[in-house]
């Protein structure tokens, strides 16, 4: 009997479908990464039978509470996947909903925006940047996930350059001011009795 992946649901679904027919899945992120031999001979399967038209990576509170990372896979039944077919991997995590404390997700003003940019993306209407949707072909040995296909191939701006060097120096400086400037060279490193003494002293200290 085989065990109960999510692949392994998503395959009979398939299956029962009549040609032609899409399915959309709602499964956790790990259901596309092909972790075993029998979800990756599944993941061959459905490429030789169906189409993967392609999977959209959701919010991480989208079952908030839960504590699954989910995302959809959109198929087409019946229909080989051909080889030179791309798919499309989008990253939907800004969706425009946040989490309220006790009160779960909640639409932060640009929900219904973000939606239609998703449906337009999907549809071919606009083109997007990578960041949000990559077009691949795609193997059943690949994570069928956005994170998989991204290349970050921007080039970082002046601000983010001063951002990085920014965000060094008030680390550096931080340290600096704990007494841990050896870590950046300013003098020696303490030895090791010094810290142990240091550290008995901070113990003496809270008993006084």
């Amino acid at each position: 009997m085989p065990e109960l992946y999510e692949i392994n649901f998503i395959d009979h679904l398939l299956e029962s479908l009549s040609e032609g027919a899409r399915a959309a899945v709602i499964v956790p992120q790990s259901t596309f990464t092909g972790k075993t031999k029998c979800e990756q001979n599944l993941k061959t399967k459905i490429l030789k039978n169906h189409t993967l038209e392609g999977v959209i990576t959701l919010n991480k509170n989208t079952f908030y509470g839960v504590g699954v990372n989910p995302c959809v896979g959109i198929f087409t039944a019946g229909v080989p996947h051909r080889k030179g077919k791309e798919a499309k991997f989008i990253n939907f995590e800004n969706d425009g909903f946040v989490v309220s404390k006790y009160i779960g997700l909640i639409d932060d003003g640009s929900a219904k925006d973000k939606k239609k940019h998703l449906l337009d993306v999907w549809n071919n209407r606009i083109e997007a940047a990578i960041k949000f949707c990559v077009k691949a072909t795609v193997e059943d040995t690949d994570e069928w996930l956005h994170s998989f296909y991204y290349f970050n191939d921007e080039i970082p701006s002046d601000a983010d350059f001063e951002k990085t060097i920014a965000d060094y120096l008030s680390f550096e400086m931080s340290m600096i001011l704990q007494g841990r400037g050896y870590l950046f060279g300013l003098g020696d490193k303490p030895a090791k009795d010094e810290l142990e003494s240091s550290s008995n002293t901070d113990g003496d200290a809270d008993h006084v």
